[in-house]
């Protein structure tokens, strides 16, 4: 048995969001809009809400979202009494949106809903209505159930997460990701990697994920070196579509060690969400390809094989043949390797400890116990792959805000 949810109304192509802006007046007059730091990317909706006489507040997210930054925010927004969130930006604006919409109608301490640090408990009352725009193709947090926050005082990132949080209508434009620079297109296309990957071999799968994450990791595929480099009409709108498929995998499956020690790694080094998943991946691929052969998972390796078929084109292609694909696009796309912000000096094994906690990692397909964690954290450390030209990307430059 599974069950299968996702954001209410999805409008996708190109265009979709001049054309589709009256679907806001289904839901009243007042908005609290929330973008990243860009904000000549909202214009279109603040010009939209001013000839419709629309009221709204603006609130602008300039870093990953953390819990205090959402706490505050909902003050300023329940005094405002929206009757919407529009979010518009890159996963981290979506988040912060899902986030604020939950907790304008949901009072008291955030830390009450939050999993792993939280309590956990469950929302009460219905968020206000959402509408995500992503900028980048990424997260696919328009059609996910959770908001990722960062928690200082613990320095992991934790979830917000419920079915009430899923977006009631995503705008998937993928115009709007044209202009987007290499180094953050390579980074949104990578995340979209892990998501598709890690769904696709977890041990919840179910044929309705399995199918969606074959399609994006076809489109993926074909499309990222083109779409990352430059404003291919049918590669962006590829990426866009497989990261959006990708947030359907992992709101309807599970996810694994990647993003387990993800969250773990997300509050101590100061990594993009992305670069830290995309640089994790194909060791957690190694290491669950190891303790499939040990434990006679023959599903398990047929599952990795059909990745690194879809990935490479090729249908002869072998398990490790996906692992190089990998690789190459890190190298390709110049995505930084984690000692680059500080990796090697980390507890690896707090690191380890706080991935086991976490809800993530729960998916895995396989256990993996807190020695094979540090051990995966070794070779990420002191085995990176192509270290220097991926080392070229600055970290001033990499925002996934937008």
């Amino acid at each position: 048995m599974f069950q299968f949810m996702t954001t209410s109304r999805i409008i996708f192509g190109e265009g979709a969001l001049q054309s589709s802006l009256s679907v806001l007046n289904q839901f009243g007059y007042s908005v609290l809009l929330v973008t990243g730091k860009d904000l000549s990317r909202s214009q279109v909706i603040t010009r939209y809400l001013k000839s419709q006489n629309m009221r709204y507040q603006h609130i602008s997210v300039t870093s990953e979202p953390n819990i205090t930054m959402v706490e505050e925010s909902a003050v300023v927004a329940r005094r405002f009494k929206p009757d919407m969130v529009v979010a518009m930006g890159g996963g981290s604006v979506l988040d912060m949106g899902k986030a604020l919409a939950a907790m304008v109608t949901n009072t008291g301490d955030l830390y009450d809903y939050v999993e792993v640090v939280g309590r956990n408990v469950p929302i009460k009352a219905e968020p206000v209505p959402m509408i995500a725009i992503p900028t980048t193709a990424s997260t696919g947090a328009e059609v996910t159930k959770n908001a990722v926050l960062k928690s200082g005082q613990d320095k992991v990132k934790v979830s917000l997460r419920s079915p009430d949080i899923l977006p009631n209508v995503a705008i998937v434009d993928p115009t709007l990701t044209y202009g987007t620079d290499p180094g953050t297109s390579g980074r949104g296309a990578m995340d979209a990697f892990t998501h598709l990957m890690e769904a696709y071999v977890c041990g919840e799968p179910n044929p309705l994920t399995d199918m969606i994450c074959e399609e994006g990791l076809r489109r993926l595929s074909r499309s990222i070196l083109p779409g990352c480099r430059q404003d291919n009409p049918r590669a962006r709108a590829d990426l866009s579509f497989a990261a959006m498929l990708g947030g359907m995998a992992i709101t309807n499956a599970k996810l694994g060690a990647a993003h387990g020690l993800a969250s773990a790694l997300g509050g101590k080094i100061s990594a993009p969400h992305s670069v830290i998943t995309a640089r994790l991946a194909p060791f957690v691929m190694r290491e669950n390809m190891r303790a499939a052969k040990q434990n006679g998972r023959n599903d398990l390796l047929t599952r990795y094989r059909k990745i690194s078929q879809l990935l490479t084109e090729d249908s002869d292609a072998q398990m490790e043949d996906g692992i190089e694909w990998v690789n190459q696009m890190l190298d390709k796309l110049e995505i930084p390797t984690l000692s680059y912000y500080g990796l090697c000096d980390t507890a690896f094994d707090v690191v380890a400890q706080d991935a086991l906690k976490s809800v993530a990692i729960q998916g895995n397909p396989l256990p993996l116990t807190e020695d094979r964690l540090v051990e995966v954290l070794n070779q990420v450390c002191y085995c990176p792959v192509n270290q220097a030209s991926s080392d070229r990307t600055r970290r001033g430059d990499l925002s996934e805000m937008h």
